[in-house]
Order: C-alpha cells, then structure tokens, then sequence
C-alpha cells in the first residue's frame, strides 16, 4: 500500500475566514490528479489553466498542461508523479489557478500516515470558507461580489445575484459532504483525460 500524505490546500490572499481544505491523498498519484483533487475539494469548475510550481531563484519548476505554454517549460502534470515534490512533512508546492484571476495555493504536506484498511483515497478531512465564485476578479472582486450580494441597496445588487444565481453568500459556508462528492468526481475524471 502506498503511503498517504495529509496536505493542506491553502487558497492565498486576505480572506476572511481564511479558506483551506485538508485532504489524504496516496503519494503515488500525479500533478494531474492532484488538480483533479483540488478543483473539487476546493469548490473550483475547472474552467481555467493550472499550474504548479516549485523553486527560488530563477530554478522555477513549472508542472502543468505543456503543449499550452509557449516557452516549452512546463512538465506534462500527468506525468509526474507528486512524490518527485511532495514527500516528506512540511514539503511544499504552489498550485496557481486561472491565470486572469489568479488563485493561488499552497499545498504543504502536514504528515506522512500509512493506508488505512477500508479507507477510500483521496478523502477531504475538513476544510474552512467558501471558494469563490468563478471569474470575480481574485480575492478583491470576490470581496466585492460579496458586499454586492448580501447588500440590497448596493448599486451592482441585481447583476451579481442574477449572475451567481445566489440572494446572500456566506463567506463561512462549507459543506464537507458536498465537497467529498465533487472532489471524488474530479479526481476520478482527472485519472481518465487531462483537463
């Protein structure tokens, strides 16, 4: 059995709740699942690029779909498996999402733990906040979707409600079993095609 890694996914930024997600997850796994497992857990549709990164200094590793990438850098996430990165506690890793908005994570590995018999991989153990909408403009347009929404009289009100489909949005908001669903589903789709 392959040893499991308990990694937190970190969302960057000045978000209030902070927003996270604490996931178990096989180390034998690649970049191209882990995405997979991220867009789910976190609450992303998988609508933009990714990439993962690792390194200072000029010596950047960039992990993610290749043949999008003009300058010819980036390894193919399906085929590099996570362990190359992310094997020991504390490692780390940035993942970057839609590259317009620019979501950034960090994934850090929390411990190291052997499989446990009759335990489904990955599994989301908890998480914190709600991910924000698709394409609100980073963190600070989310806040502002936000304000907009849960204020009646804000002047953008009736354009962010009729565009998130939603009449209050509570930045606390975290369903663990809504989350477990999708972030299996992705994971799943992740190990079939790349995105």
């Amino acid at each position: 059995m392959p040893k499991i890694l308990q990694i937190k996914i970190s969302l960057q930024g000045a978000s209030k709740p902070p927003i996270w997600r604490q996931v178990l997850l096989p180390v034998n796994i690649n970049f191209q699942q882990l995405h997979g497992i991220i867009q789910g857990a976190m609450g992303w549709h998988n609508a933009h690029l990714y990439e993962f990164n690792f390194g200072r200094q000029h010596r950047s590793i960039q992990i993610g779909i290749p043949h999008l990438d003009d300058f010819g850098d980036t390894k193919d996430a399906s085929k590099v498996k996570i362990s190359k990165y992310l094997s020991a506690e504390k490692d780390w890793i940035n993942y970057d999402y839609d590259f317009g908005d620019g979501w950034q994570h960090i994934i850090q590995v929390q411990k190291i733990l052997a499989a446990e018999k009759g335990m489904t991989y990955p599994h989301l153990l908890k998480g914190k906040g709600a991910c924000p909408h698709e394409d609100c403009g980073g963190i600070w347009g989310y806040y502002n979707m936000v304000e907009a929404i849960n204020d009646p009289e804000h002047e953008s009100h009736e354009d962010m409600v009729e565009w998130t489909g939603v009449e209050h949005w509570d930045v606390n908001e975290f369903d663990l079993e809504a989350r477990r669903a999708a972030m299996m589903d992705s994971f799943h789709f992740a190990k079939q095609r790349f995105f």
